[in-house]
């Protein structure tokens, strides 16, 4: 139980200084939902029109003792492909991952990089995007550890 304080500390503490950073430059802000491995709540923070910061937080749904937190630097690149005359962007990057209760301990936190990518849609009335995103992650400290995640999800953007 220690280290799930100790993770949901750290956890607000990387977010909102990340979030206060991304949020000084943003043009806008969406936030949501996802569904999958993390099931949780997302965030983007858009720079520009290529560039974000996506973040969040959730339960693994594969064993619910996984608490997941991530953020991201992505790169976007707009309408990469059509489907059915629609235009979906691409989008990778890079980030940071915490998981607790990972590897061969009860209570262990693995904190390692991560390579997300995915494919996202935008409505523009709603301002909604919709999302499916996976992304290869590497626990480094204080061991080795690897999985994968794998979510669809929705962004409401507020401004």
């Amino acid at each position: 139980m220690k280290n799930f304080y100790l993770a949901a500390f750290l956890t607000l503490l990387f977010l909102s200084s990340s979030g206060a950073w991304a949020a000084a430059s943003a043009t806008r802000t969406g936030i949501g939902a996802t569904i999958g491995n993390p099931l949780g709540i997302t965030g983007r923070t858009w720079f520009n029109e290529e560039n974000s910061f996506d973040y969040g937080l959730g339960w693994g749904i594969s064993d619910s003792r996984r608490f997941h937190v991530y953020a991201d630097y992505l790169w976007n690149k707009a309408d990469a492909f059509d489907m059915n005359d629609e235009p979906f962007d691409f989008f990778f990057g890079g980030g940071l991952a915490m998981r607790t209760n990972s590897g061969r301990g009860d209570s262990e936190t693995v904190i390692g990089p991560r390579l997300p990518v995915g494919v996202s849609y935008e409505f523009a009335k709603p301002k909604l995007e919709l999302f499916l995103a996976g992304a290869l992650n590497m626990g480094l400290l204080p061991s080795s550890d690897f999985w994968v995640d794998i979510h669809v999800g929705a962004r409401f953007y507020l401004f």
